[in-house]
């Protein structure tokens, strides 16, 4: 199937990804135009939890070395897949999520790499706010998936950086303290 987009709206934790989505989201409906929104901890959530528990750890879990290198790419893996299907029936797929791996190793340039259809468009965004504000968002959200973060919170910070594909501009940023409607003129520009 061909014009069929995978708009990936990227940013660290507490930027605003999934608001911004769901607004997208409601603003593409009101203009007649369909998409999926594949949200990796969403197509997750059912196996996740009960995979970390059968390796001795939270549930919870999203910030551990256990984490990493045994859950972390099978999340991602499995939204590509039900994306694969979307995109080939020929549903446009938005994807709010770091993707971080994807992203520094480049695969998040190719539809091959992703396993996608070789005629997706794939775009591209990058959600920017200060930390204070990320910390704040992430404590008012009280998900138990963040619990790690806010307790090793310089420990976290530590290890965060702007992307390589950001800083050499592949990535558009986007200022997430813009007003929704500026954010929201800004994905549909980047979609045309």
């Amino acid at each position: 199937m061909s014009n069929t987009t995978a708009l990936f709206i990227l940013g660290h934790a507490g930027t605003g990804k999934s608001f911004l989505t769901s607004h997208f989201i409601r603003r593409q409906r009101e203009h007649g135009r369909c998409w999926c929104v594949l949200d990796k901890d969403v197509v997750s959530e059912c196996w996740s939890g009960p995979f970390l528990q059968a390796l001795g750890q939270s549930p919870d879990d999203r910030d551990s070395p256990l984490f990493k290198a045994k859950v972390r790419d099978l999340e991602y893996a499995s939204t590509l897949r039900v994306a694969r299907d979307q995109l080939e029936s020929g549903l446009n797929v938005v994807f709010p999520a770091p993707w971080s791996r994807e992203l520094a190793s480049s695969a998040l340039f190719s539809c091959q790499a992703l396993g996608l259809p070789p005629a997706t468009r794939l775009r591209h965004v990058w959600l920017e706010l200060p930390l204070e504000v990320r910390r704040q968002r992430i404590v008012d959200r009280a998900d138990p998936r963040d619990a790690w973060k806010i307790a090793h919170w310089e420990s976290y910070v530590s290890a965060l950086k702007r992307p390589d594909a950001v800083v050499d501009g592949r990535v558009p940023v986007l200022n997430a303290g813009l007003p929704l409607d500026d954010q929201l003129a800004a994905l549909e520009a980047l979609l045309r």
